[in-house]
C-alpha cells in the first residue's frame, strides 16, 4: 500500500543541469580581517568553497552590498564556528567607500594615556 504523498504514482521527469536559487542564512558574522580585496569572517555554519555569496556591510547605519567568492572555510577550535575567507568579486560604490573608511579608521594611531 502506498502513502498519499507517494511520487511514484505519477509520471516524473528527469531534469539535468544547474538551476539558480538563493539562500539567505540571515545570520550576522564576525569580521576578523578586512581588505579591499576580501575578508576573513567567522560564521555559525560552513559555507561551500567556490560558492558566490552576497555580503551586506552596515556602516554608519547604511547598508552596502558586494558579491564575494568563498576561498576557504575551516572550523575554529571550538568546532561550532567556522572561519570563512572571501574574495570580493563585485562591490557597490557604497561598499567600496565603507571599506576605505574602515581601513582609514583602523590605520589611525591610538592614543595611550
Amino acid at each position: 500500500m502506498r502513502t498519499p504523498g507517494d511520487r511514484r504514482s505519477r509520471v516524473r521527469y528527469e531534469t539535468v543541469g544547474a538551476f539558480w536559487g538563493s539562500f539567505d542564512a540571515g545570520d550576522a558574522v564576525r569580521m576578523h580581517n578586512l581588505s579591499r580585496h576580501g575578508a576573513l569572517l567567522e560564521a555559525h555554519q560552513p559555507i561551500a568553497i567556490e560558492s558566490i555569496q552576497s555580503v551586506c556591510l552596515v556602516f554608519d547605519g547604511q547598508p552596502a552590498l558586494a558579491t564575494a567568492r568563498v576561498t576557504h572555510s575551516a572550523p575554529t577550535q571550538q568546532h561550532d564556528r567556522y572561519l570563512v575567507g572571501v574574495e570580493f568579486v563585485a562591490m557597490s560604490t557604497a561598499f567600496n567607500d565603507a571599506v576605505e573608511r574602515l581601513m582609514a579608521f583602523r590605520a589611525l594611531p591610538t592614543e595611550t594615556a
